[in-house]
């Protein structure tokens, strides 16, 4: 391969710090692979390759990293067979450091664990156990501090908590422990919050470190409006200009200059007080311009505005009254930042308790080996010298992403602290884009500014730091290039992108597509020199209106508009007797856009005369397909689903990687709610959800019947009620079936796991089967599965319950963190596919389409309470509790325009790279509210930029004042597009017509219809066969195998009753006695106040019923250690160290008879148990499997084809070589008839399963009965 002059200084360079600024579609991972090549290959003393650290930014890129550096290997040792140390770095490769920065630091800690005292057997959490996890330390501080009831903490709550609920609070203290996280120091960034707001002097305010970008912004404003006042003056002079008018631009001009030369906030402040305007002359004026007139008014608007803008937002207040808010509000936020330090240190405790970690410990562990301090100053330890002298270079890919931390970690591993320069940075600050993950693109600006261009600086010492530009494209035509810098020339400025769009940052074009072909264009009967005339030649902006026409609208530029007012007119006469006014479709501006978007990707496609795409490999063109096509949006969520059912419904397969509204499908949602009654049936919400959804299918009268059953019980009491005293029979019977299912559901939640729940869900009740037949089925089922694989994801951690899967989904919906919505295409079908601008950085497409140019910019972060700055700490509104006033600070206000231009920088770069993408033809597409703005032109000054507020507002005007022939501006109105979908309809109906005579014909043909009948009503001879369960649990056996020796054997459903006050939480005020009345048995009393109280006694909670009840007493008797217990406080200690565990939650154990555990305790069968476990004989929990013949299954069957039968064994031992199975069950009864009526099926089944696989008799069964405190034995 032949490089460039760049290419190859970049390959070659050694012993410096290198920041190569790698322009889109540079080539730069080739020639990071190159120089990886040459380092490990050439030169005297060629290097290992597992001596070099490559940091990447995905593990995929990773991945393709260590594949790339294989293949060259490879090849060279095709050329070099005999070389042995290539032959080593073939072996080293996969154990290279060829990783994401999270990659190394956890191997940094496994290699260093002792360094900080870490148990080496820590795992990563799961992002789902991280979620729950911090909820429930958050929870737990808020209440501490709730207890406490500090008075500065109940005006935080106050001030930033109005709402019922903590929810804003929780928000506020997690954001800003995010945003701390990205510190390399985050416990010292949140105690330096409050410095910003111990300004007591007008000296310490102009001190301030926020100062300067508030001083900053104030002068790039004025220079604005100078330019403003120049530009108004000159109109002024000329020939025709109002000249009348310029004493009064004299003079704004005076005060600008004046204002432009001032260096501190009280100078502003006092100058911008003073200020007055002289009026303009109203003297008659002969021989002006008048649009001249009114330019230089707007002009001295814009001026007299920007000024007042400047007063209102920073300078509202005297500074006395700003220095008394800041410092009363920075009380508060010395609050705040104490309580995000109480979370964090409870948070940090919870993960050292549980051993995990998760990604920010990760990177700050790291930090902490790798770092230590000395009299104040950082300094490597002993651990980032070893590593410092092992790796002999850092290559870091995509530095403009990275953050201060990742910084701080690669900085302190590499040389620098020995005098040497060992770092390899590469990446384009143009493409950062990540900033809402805290990416600093600060970092890569800093260098690019300050190393230097050359070999040698201008006194002749060589540049240590040097940086290489890297601005040749070998992926697009020239005409994108073109564009794309003709654009950002122009909007991409210093202070808002962070870089100048000079010729230096400019597109270079590399590839010359043209000269591939350029001999023989001139060949008249070349299939070549037809294909000039059909290969990407402009850029197009398709831009859709829904305004009406004015009658006599003129203004349209023809080179710049293709279809005329008059098109809506020609189409209406094309159609004539097919199209009725009557049938006029409305579109809403997203799918007017798309609908144009749609017909231009028809044309492209068009095989006759569509576009020709030029074919690298084989030096050939070839027509455009669907596949070469994507279309980007800034946004998916809102968008995609628009452009996917426009596409569908022309005809154009089309599919969305989306990022966002997996939880708000029908699908999901439905099957969430199933899982929320099944936890809890009482979730009225869920439950009225589920009947009305198609697993029920109830309709809204049916609900009102239920409902007015008994308004005083939830929907589910009312279900049960309706089952029995209901009038309905359809309705009691759809009831009855769903409630069957619902109950068989609820029984096999102790022992099923959730993947496996939700496949119960679907197989039972058939939902899976309805999902494939709605429109989009296969994504529709698709998302199910991905369902499942999120549960099978979240079962790893060490929150396993329904319950728990649940309050993680509720959690994700809190905090906004989605999935996309799963796709049933890949990149190789021919379809259009539609993916967010983030998600195609990095990759490149032959035809791109940016649509979505006028949705508006997200600018939500200004509008928060409080803002966060890495720099500058917080920016919060000031609430004055006693006066209910609020008022922004002039910190905030500082942070807002910070944040804003941070922002619009952000949103140029995200829109560079959309740009950039495109390989051969670049469209896009934007609504237009008036067809009076399309030949809109602007300035772009600092100002102007500031203004913005979507792309279109940057890319017209940017079209406008640089247009040449290249680029296409077409304005499509929405009766073009209403019209020709009216034809298209009419069309259709004439082609349905014909269809139905077709199927008439058909239908009166005898032998087919016969045939047809044949097919449709065939009925296979062993259906009910196939009806049968192959697989059945232990409680649905239970369910079909029920005893009728009495009228409470068969319990159907749950009973409805509320008298459990046999089963009430027990109170602790008297002296306990064991052989207490059994009428005061749930009292549990003590009067010594040295007796022990776990911590879950003395904390209060809600109180779990019924199933969940059953539930966690089988946990807890299953972790209970009985040769522990001796007496009631032993007991005590147990259950304390279970909830202190995390293994059951405090709360659960508020809901435990503790007096029923531990009669249990002291019972016969406990001592037997006992005795068992010190033989090694007691086995606890066990899961089991067995096939039995059909017929002893399903009584109605003869045949004996296997049925499998699964179940869990609560406990079982051996005694005298025989065994005995004991079931516990916390059900309500009162009789024990009731219990051996319910359960002897299912201690049948074990019996049969235990016998089954041990060869061992089971001589008794019992049921120990919680709620009656005795054993029960089973014959």
């Amino acid at each position: 391969m032949t490089w460039t002059k760049a290419q190859q200084k970049v390959i070659d360079t050694r012993n410096k710090n290198l920041l190569v600024s790698a322009a889109a579609g540079s080539g730069k991972t080739a020639v990071l692979v190159e120089r990886i090549i040459n380092m490990i290959s050439e030169g005297d003393n060629p290097l290992d390759i597992d001596h070099l650290l490559v940091v990447t930014f995905t593990n995929a890129a990773a991945a393709q990293m260590k594949d790339r550096i294989g293949k060259a290997l490879d090849k060279r040792l095709v050329e070099e067979p005999d070389n042995t140390h290539l032959q080593k770095q073939v072996s080293l490769l996969q154990s290279a450091h060829i990783t994401t920065i999270h990659s190394f630091c956890l191997n940094i800690i496994r290699n260093y664990f002792h360094h900080i005292d870490l148990d080496p057997a820590f795992k990563m959490a799961e992002e789902s156990e991280i979620t729950l996890l911090k909820s429930d330390c958050l929870a737990d501080v808020l209440e501490n501090w709730y207890e406490e009831g500090r008075e500065d903490f109940h005006q935080l709550i106050e001030s930033y908590s109005r709402s019922k609920s903590d929810l804003p609070i929780e928000d506020l203290v997690l954001s800003l422990y995010n945003f701390a996280m990205s510190n390399p120091w985050p416990k010292k960034w949140l105690k330096g919050i409050g410095a910003s707001f111990r300004l007591n002097t007008i000296d310490e305010l102009n001190n301030a470190a926020w100062m300067n970008e508030l001083l900053n912004y104030v002068s790039e404003v004025i220079k604005d409006l100078i330019k403003k006042a120049e530009i108004a003056i000159e109109i002024c002079n000329d020939s025709d200009g109002p000249a009348a008018y310029l004493p009064a631009l004299l003079d704004d001009l005076r005060i600008l200059s004046g204002l432009s030369k001032l260096t501190s906030y009280e100078d502003y402040a006092k100058a911008l007080s003073d200020i007055s305007y002289m009026r303009l002359s109203s003297k008659r004026q002969t021989e002006v311009s008048e649009v001249k007139k009114d330019k230089v008014k707007s002009l001295r608007s814009e001026i007299k505005k920007g000024i007042g803008d400047l007063i209102s937002s920073f300078f509202f207040q005297t500074t006395d009254e700003m220095l008394e808010d800041m410092q009363a509000v920075g009380k508060v936020m010395e609050v705040l930042s104490e309580l995000t330090l109480d979370f964090m240190e409870a948070f940090a405790a919870k993960k050292e308790e549980k051993n995990i970690l998760d990604f920010n410990d990760l990177e700050h562990f790291a930090l902490k080996i790798l770092i230590s301090e000395n009299n104040g100053e950082i300094v490597p330890t002993k651990a980032a010298v070893e590593l410092s002298e092992h790796f002999d270079e850092i290559l870091i890919d995509e530095y403009q992403d990275s953050n201060l931390v990742q910084e701080t970690i690669l900085r302190i591993i590499s040389r620098e602290w020995q005098g040497e320069q060992n770092r390899f940075m590469v990446g384009d600050v143009k493409q950062s884009i990540y900033k809402f993950r805290l990416a600093m693109p600060e970092l890569f600006l800093e260098k690019y500014k300050s190393y230097g261009i050359h070999d040698q600086d201008e006194e002749g010492n060589i540049n240590l730091n040097q940086r290489i530009d890297l601005d040749k494209n070998f992926r697009s035509r020239k005409v994108v290039l073109d564009f794309v810098n003709a654009i950002f020339e122009q909007i991409m400025t210093e202070p808002i992108g962070g870089i100048h769009y000079d010729d230096a940052a400019s597109l270079k074009y590399g590839e010359l597509y043209e000269e591939l072909i350029h001999t023989h264009e001139n060949e008249p009967d070349s299939d070549l020199s037809h294909a000039m005339n059909r290969i990407s030649k402009d850029v197009e902006l398709i831009l859709v209106t829904d305004e009406e026409p004015s009658e006599n609208e003129d203004g349209l530029s023809d080179s710049k508009e293709k279809n005329s007012i008059n098109d809506a007119d020609n189409l209406k006469e094309d159609i004539s007797g097919l199209y009725n006014e009557d049938d006029e479709i409305e579109y809403s501006k997203k799918e007017l856009e798309a609908r144009a978007a749609a017909n231009r990707i028809k044309e492209l496609i068009n095989p006759d005369n569509g576009l020709l795409l030029f074919d690298r490999e084989t030096l050939t063109h070839r027509p455009a397909q669907l596949k070469d096509i994507v279309i980007l949006l800034r946004t998916m969520a809102g968008w995609s689903d628009v452009y996917v059912n426009t596409l569908m419904q022309e005809g154009i397969p089309a599919y969305a990687d989306t990022g966002t509204g997996y939880f708000q499908t029908v699908e999901i949602m439905t099957v969430l709610n199933m899982l929320k009654i099944m936890d809890n049936p009482r979730q009225d919400i869920a439950f009225t959800g589920v009947l009305y959804s198609k697993l029920v299918g109830l309709t809204t009268d049916e609900l009102a019947y239920i409902r007015l059953m008994d308004r005083t019980l939830t929907m589910y009491e009312a279900s049960l009620v309706y089952v029995n005293e209901g009038n309905n029979e359809e309705l009691k019977n759809k009831l009855k079936d769903f409630l069957d299912k619902l109950h068989t559901l609820r029984d096999k939640m102790i022992y099923t796991p959730i993947h496996e729940l939700i496949q119960e869900v679907l197989d039972m009740t058939g939902y899976a089967y309805y999902v494939m037949a709605m429109p989009g089925g296969d994504r529709r089922k698709a998302n199910i599965d991905m369902l499942i694989s999120l549960a099978v994801s979240f079962e790893k951690g060490s929150y396993r319950s329904l319950f728990h899967f649940i309050r993680y989904v509720e959690k994700l919906h809190k905090y906004d963190v989605d999935y996309g919505e799963a796709s049933t295409m890949g990149e190789q079908e021919n379809a259009v596919r539609i993916m967010s601008i983030h998600k195609s950085k990095g990759l490149e497409f032959p035809i791109v389409i940016i649509g979505g140019l006028s949705k508006q910019f997200n600018m939500q972060d200004q509008r928060s309470k409080i803002l966060f700055d890495s720099c500058y700490g917080v920016g919060p509104d000031y609430i004055d509790i006693e006066r209910r006033t609020k008022v922004q600070t002039l910190l905030k206000k500082v942070l807002q325009k910070k944040i804003r231009i941070d922002s619009l920088g952000e949103e140029l770069r995200v829109l560079y790279v959309a740009m950039t993408r495109a390989k051969e033809k670049l469209i896009m597409t934007g609504y237009l509210k008036s067809a009076e703005d399309l030949n809109i032109q602007k300035d772009f000054s600092f100002y102007e930029l500031m203004s913005a507020k979507s792309y279109l507002d940057l890319v017209l005007p940017a079209m406008n004042n640089a247009f040449t022939d290249y680029m296409k501006i077409t304005l499509l109105r929405q009766e073009n597009i209403i019209f020709e979908e009216a034809a298209k309809q009419q069309f259709l109906q004439h082609d349905l017509k014909e269809l139905e005579a077709e199927i008439a014909a058909l239908e009166s043909n005898e032998d087919i219809q016969n045939e047809v009948n044949k097919r449709l009503y065939y009925k296979y001879p062993y259906d009910d066969e196939t009806k049968l369960r192959v697989k059945l649990s232990v409680s649905e056996l239970k369910k079909l195998g029920q005893f009728v020796d009495d009228e409470d054997s068969v319990i159907l459903y749950e009973s409805i009753e509320k008298d459990e006050s046999a089963f009430e939480e027990p109170t602790f005020d008297k002296a306990y006695d064991a052989e207490s009345d059994a009428s005061s048995k749930n009292q549990v009393m003590y009067d010594d106040d040295d007796r022990y109280i776990p911590d879950f006694i003395k904390g209060s909670g809600s109180v779990i019923r019924g199933t969940d009840r059953g539930t966690l007493y089988h946990k807890v008797l299953e972790l209970l250690d009985l040769t522990k217990v001796n007496d009631y406080d032993d007991l005590l200690k147990e259950l304390d160290r279970m909830a202190n565990s995390g293994k059951v939650s405090e709360n659960d154990m508020r809901s435990l008879n503790i007096h029923s555990i531990y009669t249990f305790t002291r019972s016969d069968i406990a001592k037997r148990i006992i005795r068992a476990k010190t033989a090694g004989k007691l086995y606890k929990e066990k899961q089991f499997v067995i096939g039995l013949k059909v017929c002893e299954v399903y009584p109605d069957q003869t045949g004996d084809e296997p049925v499998l039968v699964q179940g869990i064994i609560d406990l079982f031992f051996e005694e005298d070589g025989k065994l005995v199975i004991v079931d516990y069950k916390s059900d309500i009864v009162k009789e024990e008839t009731q219990l051996i009526n319910r359960y002897k099926i299912q201690l049948v089944y074990y019996k049969k399963a235990l016998e089954q696989i041990t060869n061992k008799e089971v001589s008794e069964m019992i049921i120990y009965s919680l709620y009656l405190g005795k054993e029960i034995k089973v014959e």
